[in-house]
């Protein structure tokens, strides 16, 4: 079976009743993680007031239902973003990519970094990201503290940005010399299928 992920990114407290409207046409439930949006807007960021505080709502839906969940999320009034991610594939050929016209740029970096990296996405062309608060997982190099490995934060910071825009943002993160050491973070991108603004 063709799978999609049924990612959608909005205000704290409306990722639920999305949730409910989406099972409703058929999806089976998923999951709601904490995040945050970060500032657009230099003085909101210099004040501390441009972070807002964001749910992403994570579901895997088969390819006959999509449309019909995409329309019923469209019908919530909630503020943010629904996107469709295709499980199985990604960029595969030229014809595909024309019909392309969003990606997600992902990046997992050490906890601390994400303003730094989307000061950078923002001076390449992007508008914003939303940040989860992640862990990595415990190897046996991990620094241990009484006997417990010490596990690294880190944070998964998503860009939906439009495809022309996409390398030269890319290109500008990948250039930050922090992430260049190894360890520090990984970054990728994922062609969107579909796109939906909420609200």
């Amino acid at each position: 079976m063709n799978s999609y992920t049924l990612i959608a990114i909005v205000k704290k407290g409306e990722a639920s009743p999305l949730m409910k409207k989406a099972r409703e046409a058929g999806a089976p439930g998923g999951s709601i993680i904490q995040a945050r949006g970060t500032a657009t807007n230099s003085i909101m960021a210099a004040l501390g007031l441009g972070d807002s505080k964001k749910e992403v709502l994570l579901s895997v839906i088969g390819k006959d239902i999509k449309d019909s969940i995409l329309a019923s999320c469209r019908g919530v009034k909630v503020s943010g973003v629904a996107l469709l991610l295709d499980c199985m594939r990604g960029f595969d050929g030229e014809d595909e990519m024309q019909e392309v016209k969003y990606e997600m740029i992902e990046v997992i970096c050490q906890d601390g970094y994400s303003d730094d990296i989307m000061a950078v996405a923002r001076r390449a062309g992007a508008n914003g990201g939303t940040v989860i608060s992640a862990r990595g997982t415990s190897t046996e190099q991990d620094v241990k503290f009484f006997g417990t490995p010490l596990v690294p934060e880190k944070e998964i910071i998503m860009i939906v940005i439009e495809r022309e825009k996409a390398e030269s943002v890319k290109r500008a993160i990948g250039d930050m010399e922090i992430l260049k050491k190894k360890g520090m973070g990984i970054m990728f991108s994922i062609p969107v299928r579909d796109f939906v603004n909420l609200g």
